[in-house]
């Protein structure tokens, strides 16, 4: 064999093999991936949007009025009441019952009674939200969306639209209280809880988010409305029945799934696409078009080797090879987070905290010198939403049991001995506290009243300890435990007010 044929030869082997081993690499990750999507098929789960996407309510014929009336309202949210407000661990100020309520800020940064400004922007208001609240008790308002479109989200509008009315009906929930008219107070109630309903079993990540803030808000007015007392048993059960309504773990659960399914689409789209996995990764990708690099040889010209070589290599590589382990990733990421709910609903322990954090892939790493960094901008939050659910579930069963027990002392004159006792006249069962997998905590005090709790982030029960972790401000989602507050005494908030109106200098000179 001649010695040019044997050049021929080898050269031929060797880029044979340079086109054969990506190819292979190419071919097993897609492999692995389409293994792996049909274990979780026959596992039972969705993964694409058509199987999981809601059904459009043809009769929701109020959407559109919905948007154009509450925007029209005035911005409650500078002088809405702060509804258990804690002024000390494990003690909340009853908003209504204040004279003046000193929560407002001017210009100089003076204090000034609130309430003057609520009445005026509740007559001004009037019409409006009783519209809205008719609109509410007629329903036929949903949120529409194109859940196909895995970049867009068009909902913005409404959900600005929910979280506006819910700090309206709030203030004016509040108002009333404070005027002593307790069925205007009781309809604004309801209005303000059934606003959190409106995208409950929205299979959106955001929709699920901004629900909780309207939780949040409609859990303080509960909180308030509470210490109120003149409620009949009837009342207490209508308001309870709002807080039955919505299984929050089962809507993260099928939220996570359609995050999960609408990622499949951006990660297609960013293979066909530089600029949409330049979106995925947040602009952070290094990658750039022909235009940026032409100016970066003009004016950067040691630049232009790394924008070559990430622009085209780079990205060739990942849209070839590396997307479909990444996806891969995702996909084994997602499925842990799902489960983790499902195992909160089967109260089972589920404690995503820094120090416990679960394993989500099998796969290794990439490696950072070639590989993009896209599942971890990809399940960015998706902890923390999972965690959150966890909370606002344990929060709604706080509320749930709160209610209960009023109904209980309102049939019996005084609160049960263990929660048990609620079971089933009152409750279904006794709630779950998610952050450890038991039944919440309960203790009748010896002078009638009671405490109830949650263990809070740290799985740990402290003994119903409201105390705030360190850092953290005054609030009972910030205690070692989650303590649901008793109301403060006069004297009690009469020594706040009284540090509140010290002057910064003194205030600071004590510290």
């Amino acid at each position: 064999m001649s010695r040019k044929r044997k050049i021929w030869i080898a050269v031929s082997v060797v880029v044979a093999l340079i086109l054969l081993i990506p190819l292979g690499q190419r071919w097993q990750a897609q492999w692995d991936l389409n293994t792996y999507r049909k274990k979780l098929i026959a596992s039972g789960e969705k993964l694409t949007v058509e199987e999981l996407a809601p059904k459009r309510n043809w009769q929701a014929t109020n959407t559109a009025l919905f948007l154009r009336l509450a925007p029209t309202l005035a911005p409650f949210g500078n002088f809405a009441p702060a509804a258990m407000h804690s002024i000390k661990p494990g003690v909340a100020r009853v908003v209504w019952r204040q004279t003046r309520l000193m929560d407002g800020f001017g210009p100089d940064g003076a204090r000034f009674d609130v309430w003057p400004l609520l009445t005026e922007a509740a007559l001004k208001n009037e019409q409006t939200l009783v519209e809205l609240q008719s609109l509410l008790d007629a329903g036929g308002i949903e949120s529409v969306e194109d859940y196909s479109r895995p970049f867009a989200y068009n909902g913005f509008t409404y959900i600005s639209a929910m979280k506006v009315l819910a700090i309206a009906f709030h203030a004016r929930a509040m108002l009333a209280l404070h005027q002593s008219r307790s069925r205007e107070a009781f309809a604004y109630l309801k209005s303000c809880g059934a606003v959190s309903q409106l995208t409950a079993k929205d299979p959106l990540r955001i929709d699920q988010l901004v629900s909780y803030s309207c939780m949040a808000i409609a859990a303080g007015a509960c909180w308030e409305a509470l210490q109120a007392g003149g409620w009949t048993d009837d009342q207490l059960a209508q308001l309870q029945q709002q807080w039955d309504q919505s299984d929050l773990l089962a809507t993260a659960a099928l939220s996570l799934a359609m995050e999960r399914a609408r990622a499949a689409m951006e990660l297609q789209a960013a293979r066909a696409s530089r600029q949409r996995l330049s979106d995925i990764l947040e602009g952070d990708s290094g990658l750039k078009d022909n235009g940026e690099i032409w100016n970066d040889f003009f004016l950067h010209a040691r630049n232009v080797p790394s924008d070559l070589l990430t622009t085209y290599p780079r990205y060739w590589g990942w849209k070839w090879i590396w997307s479909y382990q990444d996806e891969q990733r995702y996909l084994e990421f997602m499925q842990t987070m799902i489960d983790a709910t499902r195992s909160a609903q089967k109260r089972q322990v589920v404690w995503l905290s820094p120090v416990t954090r679960t394993t989500v892939s099998t796969l290794e790493e990439p490696e950072a010198s070639l590989n993009f960094d896209v599942v971890e901008s990809m399940k960015d939050g998706i902890e923390r939403f999972v965690l959150r659910a966890m909370r606002e579930q344990t929060v709604q069963g706080i509320i749930r049991t709160a209610i209960a027990l009023e109904r209980y002392h309102l049939a019996h004159h005084g609160y049960p001995r263990a929660l048990e006792d609620l079971v089933p006249h009152f409750l279904h069962e006794v709630p779950v506290d998610c952050m450890d997998g038991h039944d919440l905590r309960y203790r009748l005090n010896p002078d009638g009243t009671y405490l109830l709790y949650s263990v809070g982030d740290d799985g740990v029960d402290n003994g119903g300890d409201p105390t705030p972790e360190k850092g953290k401000g005054m609030y009972f989602l910030n205690g070692r435990d989650w303590v649901w507050p008793r109301p403060a005494t006069d004297e009690e908030v009469q020594a706040y007010e009284a540090e509140q109106n010290k002057p910064k200098t003194e205030s600071k000179g004590q510290h």
